[in-house]
């Protein structure tokens, strides 16, 4: 057997490997990579001796972390992971926010109706809006008058309007 067919697996081997970072094959290419690698060394053990098979083990152990870790600097730089990165930040200023609880904060207290059948979460009409509302755990049928007992962020909790409160 000629040296090249095991340098030719290596190197196989080696791009696959860096392939791998850039194309979505669920770990396909990656595996196959792997499998040319250990294959290389094995052909290099059996056919030129300890000192070539060694180099090759020497080149997977040393090899594989390195190309991993230029594969992962090089990526952000190409054009899939330009895609892929989100580069600005997004600032409370510029209006991103995740918290939401200021736009539900004067609902403690109203009172609306259940525009669909609440078990436990549903949607609610009040004052002019639709809200997706929970309860705290009761059933509350289509049309029945709510209010709200709790706002904590986007979750807005109603209970049942009792008939003999008004």
């Amino acid at each position: 057997m000629n040296l090249w067919i095991p340098v030719l697996l290596y190197v196989v081997g080696f791009v696959a490997l860096f392939l791998e970072l850039f194309v979505p094959a669920a770990g396909m290419i990656g595996a196959a990579g792997i499998i040319c690698m250990i294959t290389g060394t094995v052909f290099g053990y059996r056919n030129f001796g300890t000192l070539i098979g060694s180099l090759f083990l020497t080149g997977t152990f040393v090899g594989t972390p390195a190309m991993i870790i230029i594969g992962l600097k090089v990526f952000p730089k190409t054009f899939v992971g330009k895609r892929l990165i989100l580069w600005a930040s997004q600032k409370r200023e510029a209006g991103f926010s995740s918290y939401t609880g200021e736009l539900y904060e004067g609902l403690l207290g109203k009172e609306g109706t259940a525009v669909t059948t609440l078990r436990p979460s549903g949607m609610a009409m009040i004052g002019d809006r639709k809200y997706s509302v929970v309860t705290i755990g009761e059933m509350i049928e289509r049309g029945t008058e709510v209010y709200v007992v709790k706002v904590e962020g986007s979750r807005i909790v109603v209970r049942r309007k009792r008939k003999d409160a008004v």
